[in-house]
């Protein structure tokens, strides 16, 4: 016979095996509610406090209590928490912090594409805006030339990396958009908190001078810059599916996901919508550090270049440091070593 009390209900493996069971739920409920809604970048101590308070007591009310009143108070925690949860809204009037501050909006005529707010930025050394520079610019999708995929690693943990993409036009312009976590004033990245529902997802249109010159002259992280063999059609179809997405969130905000709406699996999005093909889970995708390595086998590096000689050949740090940001800086970039 199992050992109990008058206060339990069940025997002790059966609330043991209960409290092993909701350890998952436990730890989910002290991350949202240590987490959702708060300062990104900034772990407060009160709310920790609360959200390690809330874990113990679902993990010890069902050997406290028993199977059924512990079960209980753990449904209504966890059902609270998660309205809590539900609670938090994307939206687009915060406290942003400059450089995200106006979101990119784009008006489809045609084959003519308008994109206002593209942003072309100057940063000192420390990362602080010295200009602030916007732009509105018109691009016809028939002078669509190339498109780049743009990889910058950082922090220096293998697999960990921004990503996004530069379009070239006949006429010499280029313009990179970009799916970022856009960020209050305050604001740092986390990537558990943007798990949590701590940024709202904003695609950047930047200048190159600005896009690809704070990431290699400021943050100096390696940065590489690799052409796509995709063509022009598909190219400008990739293109105008980034600027759709770029101006519905301008209106209709959404929350960016570390895993499941960050940088990386935008563009795999965009790739499976204009090739009508749905890819595979992929570690790639969450680790866009290697997504070289996805790019070659879907068949978009050069024409019979290897990962290892796109990586040697498009590595543009030492081109970056030494061109002045003018107008001929993207050119200076993409120059032969």
């Amino acid at each position: 016979m199992s050992e109990t009390t008058p206060h339990d209900e069940g025997p002790r493996w059966l609330r043991w095996a209960v409290t092993v069971a909701m350890l998952p739920a436990a730890l989910l409920a002290a991350a949202l509610l240590t987490y959702a809604g708060g300062v990104g970048g900034e772990l407060n101590p009160m709310r920790l406090g609360l959200g390690l308070a809330v874990m113990v007591a679902m993990l010890a009310w069902p050997v406290m209590l028993g199977v059924k009143r512990g079960g209980l108070l753990v449904a209504l925690v966890a059902a609270l928490v998660g309205v809590f949860f539900i609670a938090q809204r994307p939206a687009t009037e915060r406290d942003w912090q400059e450089n995200v501050s106006r979101a990119p909006r784009a008006t489809i005529e045609g084959r003519e594409v308008t994109l206002r707010h593209v942003r072309d930025f100057r940063y000192s050394e420390d990362g602080e805006v010295e200009e602030a520079r916007w732009y509105d610019a018109t691009y016809n999708l028939d002078q669509m030339k190339q498109a780049y995929f743009v990889l910058t690693t950082f922090g220096g943990v293998p697999g960990v990396a921004h990503v996004m993409v530069s379009f070239e036009f006949e006429d010499g312009r280029f313009v990179v958009l970009s799916a970022e976590a856009r960020r209050e004033v305050g604001e740092s990245y986390d990537p558990i908190g943007g798990m949590f529902r701590q940024y709202e997802l904003f695609y950047v249109a930047a200048d190159e001078r600005d896009a690809l010159g704070l990431r290699t002259r400021v943050h100096k992280d390696p940065t590489w810059v690799i052409p796509m063999n995709a063509g022009p059609e598909k190219t400008a179809a990739f293109f105008v599916d980034m600027v759709e997405r770029m101006e519905a969130l301008a209106t209709e905000p959404g929350w960016y996901h570390t895993v499941l709406n960050s940088c990386s699996s935008n563009l795999a999005a965009h790739y499976e919508r204009i090739n009508a093909v749905e890819l595979p889970p992929d570690y790639r995708v969450l680790l866009p550090g290697f997504s070289e390595e996805l790019i070659a086998e879907l068949d978009l590096l050069p024409e019979g270049m290897s990962v290892a000689q796109a990586r040697e050949r498009y590595l543009i740090n030492e081109r970056a440091l030494a061109a002045p940001l003018d107008a001929n800086f993207s050119e200076a970039i993409r120059s032969t070593p």
